[in-house]
């Protein structure tokens, strides 16, 4: 259970960052 809720929250992290980079592009 720890896992996955620690993978989602990288995951998460993850699309945030990479949303954010698309809209400085």
């Amino acid at each position: 259970m720890r896992t996955n809720l620690l993978f989602l929250g990288a995951s998460t992290l993850v699309a945030k960052n990479v949303g954010n980079i698309t809209q400085i592009i």
